[in-house]
């Protein structure tokens, strides 16, 4: 019988005091980390904490893999023109000046 309960990631597997911190932190960062959205110096930091932290690299295995099926679900899907012409004129009006293209 496998176990899929899911645990949290573990400070002592770290050599570092703040490590529960860091998790929290790379944690809340992984959908951010995941569209590859990061500037580099913080993406590196989020690298090199996923090879160090296993617990945190499943979890960004499990986005990871969340966000490809949604890509896949929901990937085909585009908003008509007559509604980016829409929204670019509320946009274009409410900063009073001409659409970026």
């Amino acid at each position: 019988m496998s176990d899929n309960t899911r645990t949290a990631p573990d400070p002592a597997a770290h050599d570092d005091h703040d490590a529960e911190t860091e998790c929290q932190a790379v944690l809340r960062d992984v959908w951010v980390f995941l569209d590859n959205e990061l500037d580099p110096e913080r993406r590196a930091v989020v690298e090199r904490h996923l090879v160090d932290c296993p617990p945190c690299l499943d979890e960004t295995d499990l986005g990871h893999r969340l966000k490809t099926l949604l890509h896949r679900s929901c990937g085909g899907d585009t908003a008509p023109a007559f509604l980016r012409d829409k929204l670019v004129a509320a946009l274009s009006a409410r900063t009073d000046g001409p659409p970026a293209t």
